[in-house]
């Protein structure tokens, strides 16, 4: 039985592949407010599967998440999988995207119409970033805040007898 790959392997073979398809990879795997996905260029949005197996699985919210992210930023989506023991990666696009997909590779501009048509952006609403906000206080209502959470969680006591 082989060993099981660390999570660094991950880290260092995700940048590696979205190096080598010519995009910057992302911090965290795009786990950040701002930065989505594996791999963004200026034109591409790239998400990447990888394993050791022979066959793998994709999940249709993976993609939807990918569509809803490269709308967002009006790219390209592309979904790329690779597969370890064989270090071969292809590339997934949706049929209406592959023209666009094509003139990108062939003369690296995107121009894009945003005609990301058929996402559903209803069930990515908790995924917007909000700026933060900053709220200022005073004693007095930081007091009364902490009166209000005391009485809220306050502990009944308990006698022994």
């Amino acid at each position: 039985m082989a060993m099981k790959r660390s999570g660094k392997f991950y880290r260092k073979n995700e940048a590696d592949v979205m190096r080598s398809l010519g995009l910057e990879p992302t911090p965290n795997s795009g786990s950040g407010p701002i930065w989505k996905e594996d791999g963004q260029s200026d034109e591409v949005i790239c998400q990447l599967k990888s394993t050791d197996a022979e066959s793998i699985r994709i999940h249709k919210k993976d993609l939807d998440t990918l569509s809803y992210n490269a709308a967002v930023a009006h790219k390209l989506p592309v979904f790329a999988i690779q597969f370890l023991q064989s270090n071969e990666v292809y590339l997934l696009v949706k049929p209406d995207m592959l023209c666009e997909a094509a003139q990108y590779i062939e003369t690296g501009e995107y121009t894009s119409a945003n005609a990301f048509i058929g996402v559903d952006l209803s069930e990515h609403e908790d995924m917007t970033t909000v700026g933060g906000r900053k709220i200022k206080s005073s004693s007095r209502a930081r007091k009364q805040f902490n009166e209000e959470n005391e009485k809220r969680f306050k502990k009944e006591k308990r006698s022994a007898i």
